[in-house]
């Protein structure tokens, strides 16, 4: 009979091989679609304005359903609320795939995400469930792991786009889906019975419904900026703060809120998940478009432009291991300040390329420069993932998966104002190169700006 301490890393090294496929299957998800973006919408016919809510709406989705799986995976059970999500996210990529316009395929994409939603919460309990020893290290190790799908997503996704077409990005979730599926039946402990708890589902509804509003405006905006006069778009941001103080409202009153009340009166959380927002709001406006701004801007092939993403997958997985193995000695401050400062350079980077292609006399192809500000806003993904991951984990330890669901509920947020807003300032310039210039300056200064709140977080040094 195998020993307690045997019996414990067996466990803990199931628990990191389904943790891989898990994650390497949301990275994928979420950089193989970037890739797509070109094509499908030449191929549905759409603008770039309903275009852009193929990636708009599995975020919202994601942001209302993450907090609530956070609490339900605590209280349900991990496995079992992790299979469900899985199951929904498999079939509904294959409702994508057969999509025949552009509102079915956002419509499709909106349910991916209500199984999309519950992968993260659901494996980060699980992993802070087995590694009860040096849980900041292995949170930190398995956060750098996502990078890993983040380098085969894009190469993936450019060789089916140029062998395929962009349906078969959906398509290749099911053999992969099926996978983990089975890795999970075999490999984790059953669940405990099930503890029956309520949910403010009427408090995630009032938040996505805030951002709803808000990326409807922008989506109204940016096809027709006169329309800013009209009443009925002028009503979208006022119907957006009503919602948002409907859901402040019920927080404070509700017996089990999203935000815990005490989270809600604590001057450090609104600064950790300002922070969240503002690092989700430039890494996904940032890296959702840049295989696209490489395709219209300079002509990249589906490839060439997906290929991008590599570099910063590579730049965010190796500096995510280093930074995890030193966070007991750095704390939280210090890497998620230099890792803001390194996407804001990288941003910087990519927009002033564009307008000054020549470099101590000698000009750079586009595609080494454009590849190293990707690696470089990788290295500062890598440094900030696991330090603000852990710090937010640091305001109630004992609920992991429902506070990582709260600080994905905020990170994701600002991915969906990140990808709104860069689709509404594209849309305001008639030549895109200078609508990413500004895009880029524009995020690179929002993410210096936040640099000083960074004092505000734990720092979580032993």
């Amino acid at each position: 009979m195998e020993n307690p301490s045997a019996e414990n890393r067996k466990q803990q090294f199931l628990v990191f091989v389904v943790a891989t496929l898990v994650l390497i299957l949301s990275a994928v998800n979420s950089t193989i679609v970037a890739t797509a973006l070109s094509d499908i919408q030449k191929s549905l016919g759409s603008d770039l304005n309903w275009t852009g809510w193929v990636i708009s709406a599995y975020l919202l989705m994601n942001v209302t359903v993450m907090p609530l799986m956070g609490r339900i995976s605590d209280e349900w059970g991990r496995k079992r609320v992790f299979l469900v999500c899985l199951v929904v996210f498999t079939l509904s990529s294959l409702l994508c795939a057969i999509s025949p316009n552009i509102y079915c395929l956002i419509a499709f994409r909106a349910l991916q995400a209500l199984g999309g939603g519950g992968f993260i919460p659901s494996i980060y309990g699980i992993v802070g469930d087995s590694f009860q020893e040096g849980r900041a290290q292995a949170i930190g190790m398995f956060s750098s792991i996502y990078s890993l799908g983040c380098i085969i997503g894009p190469a993936l996704g450019g060789w089916l786009l140029e062998s395929w077409s962009w349906r078969s990005v959906f398509w290749i979730n099911l053999p992969i889906g099926v996978l983990v599926f089975i890795a999970t039946i075999l490999m984790l402990k059953p669940d405990r019975a099930v503890k029956r708890t309520s949910l403010d589902t009427v408090g995630a509804i009032y938040f996505a419904g805030a951002l709803l509003s808000l990326i409807y405006f922008m989506t109204r905006l940016g096809q027709d900026p006169s329309s800013i006069h009209s009443w009925r778009t002028l009503t979208l941001p006022v119907l957006g703060l009503l919602f948002l103080l409907a859901f402040l409202r019920r927080e404070s009153r509700v017996e089990n809120p999203i935000l815990e009340i005490t989270l809600l009166k604590s001057r450090v959380f609104a600064v950790m998940n300002l922070l969240n927002m503002v690092y989700g709001a430039c890494l996904f406006g940032i890296t959702s478009f840049i295989p696209y701004f490489a395709m219209v801007t300079y002509g990249f092939s589906s490839l060439a432009s997906g290929s991008l993403l590599t570099g910063q997958a590579l730049g965010m997985m190796g500096m995510g291991v280093v930074t995890s193995m030193l966070l007991k000695r750095t704390g939280y401050r210090k890497p998620m300040a230099l890792g803001f400062l390194l996407i804001a350079l990288g941003a910087f980077g990519m927009g002033w390329y564009l307008r000054f292609p020549v470099f101590l006399g000698r000009e750079i192809p586009p595609y080494i420069c454009l590849m190293f500000m990707s690696f470089v806003i990788g290295l500062g993904g890598g440094m900030t993932s696991p330090s603000s991951n852990n710090a937010a984990i640091e305001l109630m330890p004992d609920k992991i998966s429902a506070i990582t669901g709260i600080r994905g509920m905020f990170r994701t947020a600002g991915g969906i104002l990140g990808v709104s807003g860069v689709v509404l300032m594209l849309s305001l310039f008639t030549d895109p190169a200078e609508g990413f210039r500004m895009v880029f300056m524009g995020m690179g200064v929002l993410l210096v700006l936040g640099i000083p709140l960074v004092r505000e977080v734990p720092d979580g040094k032993t």
